[in-house]
């Protein structure tokens, strides 16, 4: 009888270990989309002023252009679902031609800054239209 209340004990005293693995993994991971969640909000802070202002100049441009930001998931390799990464991305939709692009954030921040110089060189010509041919 003393044999099984120990082995008893000792089973107890397993779960109880195995119990606290688990919640501590849990946190971690709870810990891990935090920080990501975080991360996002600040790099959706930077996009979305950037998307307004690209659509703005493809307006003022009488471009059928929009571009909006999207949350993706990247599944890694092997499909392990709990490492998933949300990333932000933003698609562009060019109704002119009848396709849509979907850039990162990096491409885009580029892509803003040259229609910047366009739209500057076209309030500097008094409005002469820039030639969009390429």
């Amino acid at each position: 009888m003393e044999y099984k209340l120990e082995q008893d004990k000792l089973a107890a005293v397993e779960r109880d270990k195995e119990r606290a693995e688990k919640i501590r993994r849990e946190e971690e991971l709870i810990k891990l989309r935090q920080a990501e969640n975080s991360a996002l909000e600040q790099e959706l802070e930077k996009i979305l002023p950037l998307v307004r202002e690209a659509n703005m100049i493809a307006a003022e441009f009488n471009r059928d252009i929009r571009f909006n930001s999207q949350l993706t998931s990247a599944m890694p390799d092997f499909g392990d679902i709990k490492a998933e990464k949300r990333i932000f991305e933003i698609k562009v939709d060019n109704r002119e031609v009848g396709y849509f692009y979907v850039w990162n954030p990096d491409k885009f921040t580029d892509r803003v800054e040259m229609m910047r110089e366009l739209f500057n060189e076209y309030v500097e010509s008094a409005g002469e239209m820039p030639d969009f041919s390429n």
